[in-house]
């Protein structure tokens, strides 16, 4: 009784330690691990007095082209660049030939490249030779140029997937062979088959995710999926490296378990090992494997993983063992180690997962504005629904197997523990395989996680600002203020914070350097006039200059700066 007291402030402690690195995850700078394009030469939108030789890009980490596709477009459709493709810069600068002496006119440089996390990273923009062409509005303003990067969407249907029965197969293998290991070595043969079933489950996902990677990178269909100069490409960079040697160490694992029929601790250590291997493997092939901050991404991730393995692969081994295949002497000698196990497992759980928010997400916004973020608050989300019924298990165990502090060492503790009934049993059973099924759901958000760009990479939040005009005050939002269509909302606010109708509202929207688009906000409601068909043609900072116009004769200027990205 004496220790309860202090178990509470420990784990108040504890909690709110890992509580507080949660929030400093999400709200910390973060980088993601896709490759971002940070300038072209020529510049985006950039009209040249003469035609350039080559065509730049420029991006925050090196590139792969070889399962990429660069082209330049003349606004008739017609290729205008050689064909020649080369990387300088230690592969974060790709140059691309152009032909000589390009007519007058507009061209659409088109890029996709695979960054060193394997995912494809596309885009579009333009530049001018003497005096742009005339559809040139129109072609930004339409999503053509967002038309010309789309790819087919099966591949990477396909490897999804994959991962999601990879990292099944994961969990499994490296789960099993971890209770055998450390709580029941006689479990590493009567596991047998579902080591096995895992281990070639994850041989087959791997061989799928590498012949599908080609297609994915390339921005093709499935039918080239075993195209083989799409496979020597893969083998080229450094996620089919990986898992290539994922393909080699599943199999070995096949292998192991078809050969060696004994061996108890030995053979768990073994497959612990090979295991840790596919980790390894799956990091090297992700958004872990790239980026700032390596060695420790790659570190952490492992980690995350081998902890996630511990526990969920834990719970299916539970399952099994409580369906009739444990004695009671048995789940008494197993459940508060595993009780105990999986505690520390949550614990770095948490740690290794507060360092992946902390580098992907960014800052607190991006939660709930990114499709990678949202997946996040429910992969959270899940992971404490899964918490709470391992609370009921461990209440379970503390029950019934845990010892009393004073007689810990005596025949008499052990004799006066209640031994569990069928039902309570019974209850356990349906508790566990609750919590295994809310992991296979955590499993399926991680592997759609894998294959979403990164929460800081994807956010870009819309410009609200607000400045005067005379006696007024005038709120400007501009959403989403990224290259392409955009809604403009303009409120005018008198004193008192009360909207209020004005004459008009016009002006121009600028780009440093020169570029000018003309805005005529259309009266919405009392006080609010938007212009949902705003195109900015390119990033960078911009500036709107809007004349509020309050009577035939009170007109007042006004300007707010803002960032397109």
């Amino acid at each position: 009784m004496t220790r309860t007291p202090r178990r509470r402030r420990t784990a108040t402690l504890l909690f709110a330690l890992l509580g507080s690195l949660l929030l400093l995850g999400v709200t910390a700078p973060g980088a993601g691990a896709h490759a971002a394009l940070l300038s072209t030469s020529p510049g985006d939108a950039e009209i040249l007095e003469r035609s350039p030789a080559e065509v730049t890009l420029t991006f925050g980490e090196p590139v792969g082209t070889g399962l990429g596709a660069l082209r330049v477009l003349s606004a008739a459709g017609d290729r205008a660049d050689d064909g020649t493709v080369r990387r300088t810069a230690g592969g974060s600068k790709v140059h691309l030939g152009l032909k000589p002496s390009l007519a007058d006119g507009t061209y659409v440089v088109v890029w996709r490249v695979v960054s060193a996390d394997s995912h494809p990273v596309s885009g579009a923009f333009t530049f001018s030779v003497g005096q742009p062409s005339t559809d040139e509005k129109q072609l930004l303003g339409r999503g053509n140029l967002t038309k010309l990067t789309e790819a087919p969407k099966e591949p990477g249907i396909g490897l999804g997937l994959t991962r999601f029965a990879g990292f099944s197969a994961l969990v499994v293998l490296l789960g099993g062979a971890l209770f055998s290991l450390l709580l029941w070595p006689a479990g590493v043969t009567r596991l047998r088959r579902l080591l096995l079933g895992a281990a070639v489950v994850e041989t087959a996902a791997a061989v799928l995710a590498f012949a599908l990677e080609g297609p994915y990178a390339a921005g093709v269909g499935l039918l080239d999926t075993f195209d083989p100069s799409l496979l020597r490409a893969v083998l080229d960079v450094q996620y089919g490296v990986a898992t290539a040697t994922r393909i080699g160490l599943a199999a070995l694992t096949v292998l192991v378990l078809l050969v060696v029929r004994r061996g108890g601790r030995v053979l768990a250590g073994g497959l612990v090992a090979l295991g840790v291997g596919w980790a390894l493997t799956w990091s090297a092939a992700g958004h872990a494997g790239a980026g700032p901050w390596q060695p420790w991404t790659f570190v952490f991730d492992v980690s995350h993983l081998v902890t996630v393995s511990a526990w969920v692969g834990g719970l299916v081994v539970l399952c099994l063992g409580l369906r009739g295949r444990w004695s009671p002497a048995e789940s008494a000698a197993i459940l508060p180690g595993w009780s105990r196990l999986a505690t520390w497992a949550v614990v770095l759980l948490v740690a290794t997962g507060t360092f992946a928010s902390f580098r992907e997400v960014g800052e607190l916004s991006a939660l709930f504005a990114t499709t990678y973020g949202r997946l996040l608050v429910l992969k959270v989300t899940l992971v404490g629904l899964m918490l709470l019924f391992a609370l009921v298990g461990r209440g379970f165990v503390r029950q019934h197997y845990a010892q009393p502090v004073v007689a810990a060492a005596t025949e008499t503790a052990v004799a006066t523990r209640p031994e569990p009934t069928e039902e309570e049993v019974a209850g356990l059973r349906r508790s566990v395989a609750i919590e295994a099924g809310l992991a296979a759901i955590v499993l399926a958000v991680t592997a759609l996680l894998v294959n979403t760009t990164p929460a800081k990479a994807a956010f870009a939040p819309p410009y609200t600002g607000r400045s005067t005009a005379g006696p007024l005050t005038v709120a400007v939002d501009i959403y989403p203020a990224r290259k392409g269509l955009n809604g403009l909302h303009v409120y005018t606010v008198g004193a008192g914070g009360r909207t209020l109708d004005v004459a008009e509202v016009t002006g121009d929207v600028v780009r440093a350097g020169g570029e000018r688009i003309t805005v005529h906000p259309r009266r919405k409601s009392l006080g609010h006039y938007e212009d949902l068909n705003l195109v900015l043609p390119a990033k960078g900072r911009w500036t709107i200059e809007l004349q509020i116009r309050v009577t035939d004769t009170d007109s007042y200027p006004t300007s707010q700066t803002f960032e397109v990205r």
